[in-house]
């Protein structure tokens, strides 16, 4: 039975067994579901998995007639239930019957127990009770404190009271094996080392890294957010035309953290989500992690002036992290961006322009001095899919931000596709659809009321530059389904 969730997602009842239900150990029982992920935009696989024992049925002896019984009958103990499990990418959710949290204990693979209180804060593992008196405890799967990998299944036991006393229970997920996809499939001079070198091929697929076996070598996946909260990714010196020097480029928010590896034709970073600058929003329920990387400009100066012939590069990557889902990667040019007369070959991109009136019957240049506006008079932003190879493709906005210079501050415009509920100004964010011949579902444009960011509530710097930025999807109806927002209304 599916039963709609508060919010969003759904709740799946099942009996024990089910129709489609396999035991898998003596004690246990697993269920696999397919679903289609709204947040990732792609199906998925998992394997659901509850303690269970079968209980072997006896004969019922036949009646016989007896006296009655004149003696009280004991009273039973209360039923305690087992404990429930959830398995995510990078946790295991637990909930255990009404008890005290300070009395659950962890125990590893040899044996060593630990209060839960006392485990270090890098275990990463938290307990709450809720209304109805349950436990709810979070363990993250990565954390190499308790946990440990066996065969392709994480393993932890705990141990935690309940009315009827001291219970035990051996917990289990399954380990989220990484596909040897694009991500995965990078030469060996382009692979960033994760974790250890003696590190088995189980811990590795682990820590949601890759693994090759000839020569044994447990490497990131390029262009993705790790599980160890950092950006991975490769910026081509191909990215510009010129090519830009990949040894110039630095994260804008802290000029010392340089690339990983650097090569004349791609630099390699690996930048920690907490550091160098990244930018962190909430977006409803979507933690959104941003950081900027530029090039460094060379100056050349002789007696009678400055020069440089290197054109500035802004890079914005962006982590957005879905409770209880994988983590997502992707990156975008800022400036230069793809202009019209860019003719793309098996590639196409996404656009973001401010057209100069209400009709879009033109739109500033790309390369042109900072608007300087006055506040409170509309502006005309465009999203658009470019040398798009497939009309039936959707350019889905997911959220629009406005963000100064500093980088100290973010401003929400739109959301899911939608103008951002808590902003009262008239014109915020009205949605327009674009007249034919242009594509409707791969143009998306709307109007803003231009506005100043006041740090410390006050006017410090009326003239800083104001930078937007949209996260964007490209969706095929015939993968699953396109969710517009208010676009599509």
């Amino acid at each position: 039975m599916l039963q709609v969730a508060a919010g969003s997602g759904v709740f799946l009842h099942s009996p024990l067994p089910a129709c489609h239900s396999q035991p898998r150990t003596p004690t246990s029982i697993s269920l696999p579901l397919r679903f289609w992920d709204l947040s990732l935009a792609q199906y998925r696989t998992v394997d659901l998995q509850c303690q269970y024992e079968t209980i072997p049925v006896t004969p019922a002896p036949s009646p016989s007639p007896t006296l009655p019984d004149t003696t009280k009958s004991k009273p039973r103990p209360p039923y305690v239930p087992k404990p429930e499990v959830f398995c995510y990418s990078d946790q295991m959710n637990v909930e255990l019957p009404s008890g005290p949290i300070s009395e659950i204990i962890v125990k590893d693979i040899k044996g060593n127990q630990m209060n839960l209180h006392d485990t270090p804060k890098h275990c990463g593992y938290s307990a709450k009770k809720g209304k109805d008196g349950k436990i709810r405890l979070n363990l993250q799967l990565h954390s190499r404190c308790h946990m440990s990998v066996q065969g392709n299944m994480y393993i932890i036991t705990i141990y935690y009271m309940t009315v009827n006393g001291r219970r035990e229970a051996q917990l289990s997920c399954p380990v989220n094996i990484k596909m040897s996809g694009q991500e995965c499939n990078l030469p060996s001079e382009q692979r960033l080392p994760c974790g250890h070198s003696s590190v088995s091929q189980p811990q590795c697929l682990s820590m949601g890294c890759c693994f090759s076996k000839h020569p044994p070598a447990c490497y990131y996946p390029m262009d993705e957010c790790t599980v160890d909260r950092h950006f991975v990714f490769s910026v081509p010196a191909s990215l510009t035309e010129p090519p830009l020097s990949p040894a110039l480029l630095v994260a804008a928010g802290n000029s010392t953290c340089k690339p990983q590896k650097v090569t004349s034709s791609y630099a390699l970073f690996k930048i920690p989500m907490d550091g160098c600058g990244t930018r962190r929003l909430m977006v409803g329920k979507t933690m959104i992690y941003m950081v900027e990387v530029i090039n460094t400009v060379q100056k050349l100066s002789l007696n009678y002036g400055t020069i440089t012939r290197d054109s500035p590069v802004r890079l914005l990557v962006e982590c957005r992290f879905v409770p209880n889902t994988v983590l997502s990667v992707s990156y975008m040019v800022k400036t230069p961006t793809l202009g019209p007369e860019v003719q793309t070959q098996g590639m196409f991109g996404v656009q973001l322009r401010i057209a100069k009136d209400a009709l879009y019957s033109s739109y500033y240049p790309q390369y042109h001095q900072p608007l300087q506006m006055l506040l409170g008079k509309p502006l005309y932003l465009e999203v658009r899919l470019l040398n798009s190879p497939d009309p039936n493709l959707m350019l889905l906005v997911h959220f629009c931000v406005a963000y100064p210079r500093s980088g100290k501050a973010v401003w929400l415009l739109l959301y899911n596709g939608c103008p951002n509920p808590l902003d009262s100004a008239l014109q915020q964010a009205v949605l327009v659809n674009p007249p034919p011949p242009s594509p409707r579902a791969q143009t998306r444009r709307f109007t803003i009321s231009t506005f100043q960011f006041l740090p410390d509530g006050e006017f410090k710097d009326p003239d800083e530059e104001i930078y937007f930025m949209c996260s964007t999807e490209i969706c095929s109806p015939r993968d699953g389904p396109c969710v517009e927002g208010c676009f599509g209304q």
